[in-house]
């Protein structure tokens, strides 16, 4: 009840993703993919030499794209009260601020070893643990954050829960480099000024290009390092043999999915060979039992961004057999038929 009047006058940023009807991280991949997209769109004049060495001439190319992904340290756990506080005093409602401010303030903590207890002492960071209202109170927190990092040009920075994304947008690793880092610097000063604190050691960072014939798309070392809370973190580019994760998702230098593509399919076919082991025909399960099983084990690795990977990765179009596998209610059909086949009780 008091989560649909907090929602009745506060609208979650809409750059956050998560705890939001109608927003999932297949959407938020989307939300990158058609920024990157948009870039390449995006030309920009260039004077190179030409072939004879005679004179110049005027060449387009497309913008590139640089994410950073951010990693708070127990993002849940270090909401500052008093600031939160702060942020529920522009919230429309009289009673619903007093009644939120009830709810978070006067908590005690003790620790117990064996029969002895410490002494209670006051919690005055972090969201009540498995509360409804909890992942909303971080929402809040974090609004201001959003506004700050969209409000810079050529940026764009999109949330999924505690799970930072920064899209900056530039014409070289050179331009793109030192935005990221004006950027960050301004992230982890207000991020100190909020109590929440960003763990280098889980931060990742990737440029997406199609071309391989500047100097600035392949990873020289050291040349624009990105530093995020004084460390510097590595990105990831073209010829790299490692890939990024957002979400589950990974992402190559190209932002193809090929890579995304092929695991997928890899995972489909095993779990499709696991299924059909569980089918026998005198000990296999109940029909019931079988049905929750596939569903709850096979449709997740199935469906889990199979619309963006047929949309956008390269060689589907080049491979039946792989387009065939990342249909996922054909391919549950499919092993339903299977099952059926072979056990005798469906």
């Amino acid at each position: 009840m008091v989560l649909k009047r907090l929602l009745w006058v506060w609208t979650p940023h809409p750059h956050q993703y998560a705890y939001r009807s109608m927003r999932t991280t297949t959407m938020q991949l989307a939300h990158l993919i058609h920024e990157v997209e948009h870039n390449r769109n995006h030309y920009f004049q260039v004077n190179l030499p030409k072939k004879s060495g005679i004179g110049n001439q005027l060449h387009y190319r497309p913008h590139r794209t640089l994410l950073v992904l951010v990693d708070f340290s127990k993002a849940f756990d270090s909401i500052d009260h008093r600031v939160l506080s702060r942020l529920l005093a522009n919230i429309p409602g009289v009673n619903c601020r007093r009644w939120l401010r009830n709810f978070l303030c006067g908590r005690y903590a003790k620790t117990r070893v064996g029969n002895r207890n410490s002494d209670r002492r006051p919690m005055l960071r972090g969201a009540p643990q498995g509360s409804v209202l909890g992942p909303y109170l971080f929402s809040l927190y974090v609004h201001p954050l959003l506004n700050l990092l969209n409000s810079f040009a050529g940026v764009t920075a999109d949330m999924y829960a505690d799970d930072l994304s920064i899209i900056v947008k530039g014409q070289s690793r050179e331009d793109a480099i030192p935005t990221a880092n004006m950027v960050l610097k301004k992230l982890h000063a207000r991020s100190q000024e909020n109590g929440l604190a960003i763990n280098p050691s889980k931060c990742e960072a990737a440029w997406f290009t199609l071309s391989t014939h500047t100097e600035s798309d392949y990873d020289r070392e050291g040349k624009w390092p990105l530093v995020v809370a004084g460390c510097e973190i590595p990105v990831m580019t073209m010829g790299a043999s490692r890939t990024t994760k957002l979400l589950g998702m990974d992402l190559d230098p190209r932002l193809t999915l090929n890579v995304a593509a092929t695991k997928q399919c890899a995972a489909t076919s095993q779990r499709i060979s696991q299924l059909r082991c569980i089918a026998h025909k005198e000990a296999g399960p109940s029909p019931h039992d079988l049905r929750t099983f596939i569903i709850g084990y096979g449709a997740p690795k199935l469906r889990y961004g199979s619309e963006l990977i047929r949309a956008v990765a390269s060689h589907f179009s080049l491979n039946p057999r792989c387009r065939r596998r990342m249909q996922p209610w054909r391919a549950l059909s499919a092993e339903f038929r299977a099952l059926s086949t072979r056990n005798p009780r469906f």
